[in-house]
Protein backbone atom coordinates (compact mmCIF):
# COMPACT_ATOMS: atom_id res chain seq x y z
CA UNK A 1 0.00 0.00 0.00
CA UNK A 2 2.90 2.35 0.77
CA UNK A 3 4.35 1.60 -2.67
CA UNK A 4 1.11 2.68 -4.28
CA UNK A 5 1.10 5.91 -2.28
CA UNK A 6 4.65 6.84 -3.31
CA UNK A 7 3.87 6.12 -6.94
CA UNK A 8 0.89 8.46 -6.86
CA UNK A 9 3.03 11.07 -5.15
CA UNK A 10 5.84 10.59 -7.61
CA UNK A 11 3.53 11.07 -10.55
CA UNK A 12 1.97 14.19 -9.02
CA UNK A 13 4.96 15.76 -7.25
CA UNK A 14 5.28 18.75 -9.61
CA UNK A 15 1.61 19.59 -9.14
CA UNK A 16 1.84 19.11 -5.36
CA UNK A 17 4.92 21.32 -5.18
CA UNK A 18 3.14 24.01 -7.12
CA UNK A 19 0.07 23.96 -4.89
CA UNK A 20 2.07 24.05 -1.67
CA UNK A 21 4.51 26.70 -2.87
CA UNK A 22 2.06 29.17 -4.36
CA UNK A 23 -1.57 29.81 -3.58
CA UNK A 24 -4.02 29.43 -6.42
CA UNK A 25 -4.62 32.67 -8.26
CA UNK A 26 -1.75 34.44 -6.53
CA UNK A 27 0.26 34.82 -9.71
CA UNK A 28 3.29 33.31 -7.96
CA UNK A 29 5.41 30.99 -9.98
CA UNK A 30 7.19 27.74 -9.41
CA UNK A 31 10.18 26.95 -11.60
CA UNK A 32 9.05 29.60 -14.07
CA UNK A 33 5.53 28.22 -14.48
CA UNK A 34 2.64 30.42 -13.39
CA UNK A 35 0.57 28.71 -10.75
CA UNK A 36 -3.07 29.67 -10.90
CA UNK A 37 -6.26 28.24 -12.21
CA UNK A 38 -4.95 27.95 -15.75
CA UNK A 39 -7.03 26.56 -18.58
CA UNK A 40 -5.99 23.20 -19.99
CA UNK A 41 -3.00 23.35 -22.32
CA UNK A 42 -3.61 24.02 -26.02
CA UNK A 43 -1.87 20.74 -26.87
CA UNK A 44 -2.67 18.38 -23.99
CA UNK A 45 -0.57 15.35 -23.21
CA UNK A 46 -1.55 12.33 -25.30
CA UNK A 47 -2.90 9.14 -23.79
CA UNK A 48 0.24 7.34 -25.01
CA UNK A 49 2.42 9.86 -23.17
CA UNK A 50 0.39 9.43 -19.97
CA UNK A 51 0.73 5.65 -20.20
CA UNK A 52 4.47 6.01 -20.76
CA UNK A 53 4.85 8.29 -17.72
CA UNK A 54 2.82 5.87 -15.61
CA UNK A 55 4.90 2.95 -16.86
CA UNK A 56 8.24 4.71 -16.28
CA UNK A 57 7.27 5.63 -12.71
CA UNK A 58 5.81 2.22 -11.96
CA UNK A 59 2.38 3.76 -11.50
CA UNK A 60 0.79 1.63 -14.19
CA UNK A 61 0.39 -1.22 -11.69
CA UNK A 62 -1.50 0.99 -9.22
CA UNK A 63 -4.92 -0.43 -10.09
CA UNK A 64 -3.85 -3.99 -9.32
CA UNK A 65 -2.06 -2.90 -6.15
CA UNK A 66 -5.08 -0.88 -5.06
CA UNK A 67 -7.31 -3.91 -5.45
CA UNK A 68 -4.82 -6.21 -3.76
CA UNK A 69 -4.49 -3.83 -0.82
CA UNK A 70 -8.08 -2.63 -0.53
CA UNK A 71 -10.02 -5.88 -0.57
CA UNK A 72 -8.22 -7.56 2.35
CA UNK A 73 -8.58 -4.34 4.36
CA UNK A 74 -12.28 -4.19 3.54
CA UNK A 75 -12.67 -7.82 4.58
CA UNK A 76 -10.88 -7.08 7.84
CA UNK A 77 -13.06 -4.02 8.54
CA UNK A 78 -16.23 -5.85 7.56
CA UNK A 79 -15.68 -9.57 8.22
CA UNK A 80 -19.39 -10.18 7.70
CA UNK A 81 -19.41 -8.88 4.11
CA UNK A 82 -20.82 -11.59 1.84
CA UNK A 83 -18.39 -13.21 -0.60
CA UNK A 84 -20.62 -12.36 -3.57
CA UNK A 85 -20.47 -8.66 -2.63
CA UNK A 86 -16.67 -8.80 -2.50
CA UNK A 87 -16.59 -10.62 -5.84
CA UNK A 88 -18.90 -8.01 -7.37
CA UNK A 89 -16.76 -5.18 -5.97
CA UNK A 90 -13.57 -6.76 -7.32
CA UNK A 91 -15.14 -7.36 -10.73
CA UNK A 92 -16.61 -3.86 -10.93
CA UNK A 93 -13.38 -2.18 -9.80
CA UNK A 94 -11.52 -4.34 -12.32
CA UNK A 95 -13.56 -2.89 -15.17
CA UNK A 96 -13.60 0.71 -13.92
CA UNK A 97 -11.78 3.12 -16.23
CA UNK A 98 -9.09 4.36 -13.85
CA UNK A 99 -6.67 4.80 -16.73
CA UNK A 100 -9.11 7.02 -18.60
CA UNK A 101 -9.58 9.13 -15.49
CA UNK A 102 -5.80 9.51 -15.15
CA UNK A 103 -5.45 10.49 -18.82
CA UNK A 104 -8.19 13.11 -18.50
CA UNK A 105 -6.58 14.52 -15.35
CA UNK A 106 -3.11 14.69 -16.93
CA UNK A 107 -4.62 16.38 -20.02
CA UNK A 108 -6.02 19.17 -17.86
CA UNK A 109 -2.55 20.07 -16.60
CA UNK A 110 0.21 18.89 -18.94
CA UNK A 111 1.01 19.65 -22.53
CA UNK A 112 2.62 17.27 -24.98
CA UNK A 113 5.81 19.31 -24.57
CA UNK A 114 5.69 18.96 -20.77
CA UNK A 115 5.16 15.23 -21.13
CA UNK A 116 8.06 14.86 -23.56
CA UNK A 117 10.38 16.59 -21.07
CA UNK A 118 9.06 14.50 -18.17
CA UNK A 119 9.51 11.27 -20.14
CA UNK A 120 13.03 12.29 -21.14
CA UNK A 121 13.86 13.01 -17.51
CA UNK A 122 12.48 9.69 -16.24
CA UNK A 123 14.50 7.88 -18.92
CA UNK A 124 17.70 9.71 -17.92
CA UNK A 125 20.09 8.30 -15.31
CA UNK A 126 19.00 11.02 -12.86
CA UNK A 127 15.31 10.26 -13.45
CA UNK A 128 15.85 6.53 -13.01
CA UNK A 129 17.81 7.21 -9.82
CA UNK A 130 15.02 9.45 -8.51
CA UNK A 131 12.42 6.76 -9.16
CA UNK A 132 14.63 4.19 -7.40
CA UNK A 133 15.22 6.28 -4.26
CA UNK A 134 11.82 7.98 -4.03
CA UNK A 135 10.13 5.26 -1.91
CA UNK A 136 12.87 5.54 0.71
CA UNK A 137 12.92 9.35 0.58
CA UNK A 138 9.14 9.55 0.98
CA UNK A 139 9.08 6.97 3.79
CA UNK A 140 11.88 8.74 5.65
CA UNK A 141 10.18 12.10 5.10
CA UNK A 142 6.86 10.74 6.33
CA UNK A 143 8.50 9.27 9.45
CA UNK A 144 10.47 12.46 10.13
CA UNK A 145 7.36 14.59 9.64
CA UNK A 146 5.36 12.43 12.05
CA UNK A 147 8.11 12.61 14.67
CA UNK A 148 8.45 16.37 14.25
CA UNK A 149 4.69 16.84 14.47
CA UNK A 150 4.53 14.80 17.69
CA UNK A 151 7.41 16.75 19.21
CA UNK A 152 5.85 20.10 18.31
CA UNK A 153 2.52 18.95 19.79
CA UNK A 154 4.21 17.86 23.04
CA UNK A 155 6.17 21.13 23.27
CA UNK A 156 3.06 23.27 22.77
CA UNK A 157 1.03 21.20 25.24
CA UNK A 158 3.83 21.48 27.80
CA UNK A 159 4.03 25.26 27.29
CA UNK A 160 0.29 25.56 27.90
CA UNK A 161 -0.03 22.87 30.59
CA UNK A 162 -1.56 25.17 33.23
CA UNK A 163 -4.05 26.61 30.74
CA UNK A 164 -5.03 23.12 29.52
CA UNK A 165 -5.41 21.81 33.08
CA UNK A 166 -7.67 24.75 33.97
CA UNK A 167 -9.78 24.21 30.85
CA UNK A 168 -10.03 20.48 31.60
CA UNK A 169 -11.23 21.25 35.14
CA UNK A 170 -13.95 23.58 33.84
CA UNK A 171 -14.96 21.06 31.18
CA UNK A 172 -15.27 18.20 33.69
CA UNK A 173 -17.30 20.42 36.02
CA UNK A 174 -19.67 21.27 33.16
CA UNK A 175 -19.78 17.69 31.83
CA UNK A 176 -19.82 15.33 34.80
CA UNK A 177 -19.44 11.64 33.97
CA UNK A 178 -22.74 9.83 33.60
CA UNK A 179 -23.46 6.80 35.69
CA UNK A 180 -23.68 3.49 33.85
CA UNK A 181 -27.24 2.29 33.38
Amino acid sequence: MRKMAWMVLLATMPLMAATTTAKSGSGSSVAGTAVSENPPPAHPVTAAQVYEILHLTGSDSMKREMLDGMLPNLKQMMPYIPADVLADLQRTLGTADFEGAMVRSFQQHLSTEDAAAIIAFYKSPAGKHMIAVMPKVLNEGQDAGAQLGQQVMLDVIQRHKDEIDAAAKVYHEEHPPTAPQ
